[in-house]
């Protein structure tokens, strides 16, 4: 509302009142008009009346501006931070040993709802027959599991910045566990087909905020050494799952021990992560720390930074906008995006095509899930290479005065690229039962294997160093698009098999890989040039 046409007598002493809670006491021979006046005196009186009006409005400008400089100066007094910069409050200064039981924590929870969405896989023949359902029906579980995957990491990521890591892991694991026993007595496929959902949504938690537990506690330079371990892990736990879920499907156990196993499992973990895992989020450790000093003190006035951001709704559309506007826009999020939906995609296609391939060598049921063993040796190999990885990362972090750009992260995917399709093509073209032992298959799944954590690991690191604040989005943008593209291919990976065969299939696969090779070159040489054009992206 404009004031100036309100600069008359009581008129404006009312609004005044009405919009500043304040009693103005205006002189008496502005509180009255004579409208008999001469035009003359009239002009006088408001010319006089809008004056005061500028003086008191200038006034009350100087008072506001004081009083929000004092407010700010006190505000500023009772700022909770750190106690300086080795505060033992701080993750980042806890000790080696401290730190390292963190991410064996991490890693825990995430080989055990990883293993959840494969070892499902392993009793669908069994449900097949239980509930007279077709394949195609009784495969649901798996890809409901992986969307859920991709729908829950959009929101708990978000929601460990307000609340904290810790609360997070614990109530979404409770509820995953809980899950469990429903498929354990479900009753009908459709049932479990709803309940995987669900399981992936609350088991989605530690895909979304295993980086983010990383960062807390490690900077730049030492996450280099923990993030591929991290990685490891959600390509670990779909490796055991169908090792193990094969020998309890064909067992006396039958299928529904599946569910009881995770549920074992993932309960486990929680009772692991009540008495062992602290709260690593920086902004929650000093939340707690004012919440204690305002008890302690009785002196509301202690806060801190963002403690007046912690709006979920607000921060979950944020994140979600985010992550859908830099899937759209930035070409690095799209391109390592679409990189890493193939190899997932590739991955869950596995668990349904090598039992395929490996019952025509005559191999049963538990056999079958041995054959992913392979997988594991080269997932572990790769990750043997960390400390080299780490050592070259170093050095040219200490070059550079800590200012690296992120493409000298992209070096160990110069070598992926290539061992993901020469694992593929080994693999399609040495399945010949009748003429080539089993082993020289299997052998190429080490390949396949190395390739999976080398790839993974550098676009997180990649993603992190490039959007840095809004890396959880970009992360969460290609977790959304892998996890519910790998869901779909699972629905359709025994019908490739069997109406490609083995090795043109596979031969697809592999040509697929192959046509992403040039994507790490082509961003190591341009992506300073492509970032200097993102609105999103680090600059040099």
């Amino acid at each position: 509302m404009d004031l100036i046409s309100l600069a008359t007598g009581k008129k404006f002493k009312e609004h005044y009142r009405k919009y500043y809670q304040q009693n103005v006491a205006l002189p008496v021979d502005r509180l009255s008009w004579d409208p008999s006046e001469s035009m003359k005196a009239a002009s006088s009186n408001e010319a006089e009346e809008e004056q005061w009006f500028l003086n008191t409005m200038k006034s009350e400008k100087d008072k506001n501006i004081i009083e929000e400089g004092k407010q700010r100066r006190e505000n500023a007094s009772y700022l909770v931070t750190w106690d300086g910069p080795h505060d033992a409050l701080n993750p980042r200064n806890w000790s080696h040993t401290k730190k390292w039981w963190i991410i064996v924590q991490i890693c825990v929870i995430t080989m055990s709802v990883t293993f959840s969405s494969s070892v499902f896989s392993t009793g669908v023949p069994e449900v097949v027959r239980a509930f007279h359902a077709s394949t195609p029906v009784a495969s649901l579980g798996t890809c409901t599991y992986l969307v859920g995957f991709s729908m829950g990491c959009l929101p708990f990521a978000p929601l460990s910045g307000i609340y904290g890591r810790f609360i997070i892991y614990f109530i979404t694991l409770i509820l995953f566990t809980l899950l469990q026993i429903g498929g354990a007595v479900a009753q009908n496929v459709w049932t479990l087909a709803i309940l995987r959902y669900f399981q992936g949504v609350f088991g989605s938690t530690p895909l979304a905020n295993c980086g983010g537990t990383a960062s807390d506690i490690y900077s730049p330079l030492e996450y280099t050494f923990a993030v591929p371990i991290l990685c490891a892990f959600p390509f670990l736990g779909p490796v055991i799952g169908p090792i193990m879920g094969d020998f309890i499907s064909q067992s006396y156990l039958g299928w529904r021990w599946t569910f009881w196993i995770t549920m074992i499992f993932s309960g486990s973990v929680v009772l692991l992560i009540i008495f062992a895992l602290p709260e690593t989020h920086a902004g929650t450790i000093l939340y707690y720390k004012a919440r204690y000093l305002r008890r302690a003190t009785g002196n509301p006035l202690w806060h801190t930074e963002n403690e007046k951001q912690r709006d979920p709704k607000s921060v979950i559309i944020r994140a979600f906008t985010n992550a859908i506007s830099l899937l759209i826009s930035e070409p690095i999020v799209v391109c390592f995006t679409i990189y890493v939906t193939i190899l997932f995609a590739i991955v869950y296609i596995n668990f349904e095509s090598y039992p395929i391939v490996y019952s025509q060598y005559g191999f049963n049921q538990g056999e079958q899930g041995l054959s992913f063993i392979g997988i594991g040796i080269g997932i572990l190999l790769a990750a043997s290479f960390t400390p080299l990885i780490y050592y070259h990362y170093s050095k040219i972090h200490k070059k550079k005065n800590g200012k690296v750009p992120p493409e000298y992260r992209l070096y160990p995917l110069f070598v992926g690229c290539f061992l993901l399709p020469i694992g593929l093509f080994w693999f399609a073209w040495t399945c010949y039962p009748n003429r080539i032992h089993w082993i020289v298959p299997l052998i190429s799944s080490v390949f396949f294997g190395a390739s999976l954590l080398l790839i993974f690991s550098v676009v997180f690191t990649y993603f992190i160093d490039t959007y840095q604040s809004l890396a959880p989005s970009a992360l969460a943008a290609a977790t959304l698009v892998r996890y519910s593209t790998s869901g779909g291919m699972t629905m359709v990976a025994r019908p490739m098999y069997h109406n490609l065969g083995n090795h043109w299939a596979t031969t697809v696969l592999a040509c697929i890989s192959a046509a992403m090779i040039p994507i790490p070159f082509v961003f190591f040489r341009y992506g300073k040039a492509i970032r200097s054009h993102s609105k999103y992206a680090y600059k040099d």
